[in-house]
């Protein structure tokens, strides 16, 4: 797992352009900020990107952004489990929290869509949409979305990636028989998931991944 921490988007990729801005801040903010920077082993102009780009998080300015129930913060970076064989396209989801002391993945789920219900132009488009969209309902259910877990059906295939046993989430002919049609109802909250797992802790400090100290290191 490593230190678990977001692939930065803050400083952008080497082709963004970028604009100078000349700040006026008061004597005191700016020793505050100083200190801050310092302490978070960050340039100033680094802290500054940092305030931003979470005020822009939390005005929905990125896509793959889920605030919680609680006011809890998390981003959402997802990467394709290519596969030819296996009868469905799975994505691995990993959660990351925005804090404002840190930012690090604090749990990672796969999620797998029967091959008979997605759209091969684009299969891992729908699995992406899938993913988001049981996350966020799960979210406006008031579950902390760090802190799922999820049972299995006899009939549904293993994880591609059994690195534990309970992140795993299927979505085949059981769950429904048009994909369409479950996004809407996901997004309208008319469907009830059986196998979820609310566990009340953070799958990383769960699984003993890290220590609660661990998070501020």
């Amino acid at each position: 797992m490593g230190d678990g921490k977001m692939p930065s988007k803050r400083t952008g990729e080497a082709n963004e352009k970028f604009k100078n801005l000349t700040l006026r801040f008061p004597d005191a903010y700016h020793r505050e900020l100083v200190l801050q920077s310092s302490r978070r082993g960050l340039t100033l102009n680094g802290l500054l990107i940092d305030i931003v780009y979470r005020h822009l998080l939390e005005s929905g300015f990125a896509p793959d952004v889920i605030k919680s129930l609680s006011g809890r913060l998390f981003e959402i970076a997802i990467e394709p489990i290519p596969n030819e064989l296996l009868g469905y396209f799975c994505s691995r989801f990993d959660v990351y929290e925005n804090h404002p002391l840190y930012t690090k993945r604090r749990a990672h789920y796969v999620i797998g869509v029967d091959e008979d219900l997605v759209e091969k132009i684009d299969p891992y488009g729908v699995v992406k949409e899938v993913g988001l969209g049981l996350l966020n309902f799960y979210n406006r259910q008031g579950l902390e979305i760090d802190q799922l877990a999820w049972q299995t059906r006899e009939s549904d295939p293993p994880s591609p990636s059994p690195t534990m046993k309970d992140n795993w989430r299927y979505i085949g002919q059981s769950s429904t028989r048009n994909i369409s049609e479950f996004l809407i109802a996901l997004a309208r909250n008319h469907w009830k998931d059986e196998l979820v797992v609310a566990t009340g802790r953070s799958q990383d400090i769960r699984c003993n991944l890290r220590t609660e100290r661990d998070l501020y290191r």
